[in-house]
């Protein structure tokens, strides 16, 4: 570094502080990402980060749905909670889908509902206000939703600001990953343990239908329609039913060899 470009011992000061700040911010950002799953619960507590950085009077989270191709409210500053989960926008729509569909920041300091790219939603009182920060949320440069940060009044976010949130999207689109991965990882685990369940169902059912064949003298379908009319009037599964009947033969078999 040149001797011009060189910050002053004046300036030094400053400048050590701001970074030791951006430092316990990023960390906190990666505590809330590694100790939370629970995405909302994340989202949230990093709503509350950045407006508390930004000192903002507004502040929304979207996540790109890429089986919907939109990007859903899922966190917001204020109380809007007849909001999250229901207001939608398209790749390309409002700033917001500006933002996601060009992966770039747009940042307005004045007149933010005056630009050609804002779109007002369901008059919201942050659709009045004044400056607007948006930046995209990315994994692997990859849009997975974006953040917006309002001011009542205009504001001039300076780049450190921007850089920072940037840097905070890209932490929060890896967290939006894992907790997509821990979730589908859920849902194939409950898929994989209902078609096991039901799996044992058919073998125990298809057992008692051979029991109630050999005795009764029933074909399939009247064995089967035998333990669906039980499992209906004595409110038990068919499973159960089944069981029952494996049960009581196990035991008539018992009996006969005893005597």
């Amino acid at each position: 570094m040149s001797s011009n470009s060189a910050a002053s011992p004046k300036q030094l000061g400053p400048l050590l502080r701001q970074k030791d700040r951006d430092i316990a911010l990023l960390q906190r950002v990666a505590e809330i990402i590694s100790s939370v799953w629970q995405l909302d619960e994340i989202l949230s507590q990093v709503v509350d980060l950045v407006t508390g950085v930004t000192k903002a009077d507004g502040c929304f989270l979207y996540v790109y749905e890429p089986g919907t191709s939109e990007l859903i409210l899922r966190a917001s500053k204020n109380p809007h909670p007849m909001e999250l989960g229901q207001i939608r926008l398209k790749l390309g729509e409002g700033i917001t889908g500006w933002v996601a569909s060009h992966k770039k920041p747009v940042v307005i300091f004045k007149n933010a509902s005056e630009d050609a790219r804002f779109r007002v939603f369901r008059n919201l009182p942050e659709d009045r206000y004044e400056a607007f920060l948006s930046i995209p949320v990315l994994t692997k440069d990859e849009v997975v939703g974006v953040i917006n940060v309002q001011h009542k009044k205009g504001r001039r976010h300076r780049p450190h600001e921007i850089g920072i949130l940037s840097t905070i999207g890209r932490l929060i689109g890896g967290a939006i990953e894992k907790a997509r991965l821990y979730e589908e990882s859920r849902i194939m685990g409950e898929r994989i343990q209902t078609l096991e369940e039901d799996l044992q169902t058919r073998k125990v059912v298809d057992r008692a239908k051979g029991v109630l064949m050999a005795l009764e003298g029933l074909t399939e379908e009247e064995a089967f329609k035998r333990i669906q009319s039980q499992s209906m009037s004595l409110r038990k599964t068919m499973k159960e039913v089944a069981q029952a009947i494996l049960i009581a033969k196990d035991v008539a078999a018992k009996s006969l060899r005893g005597k």
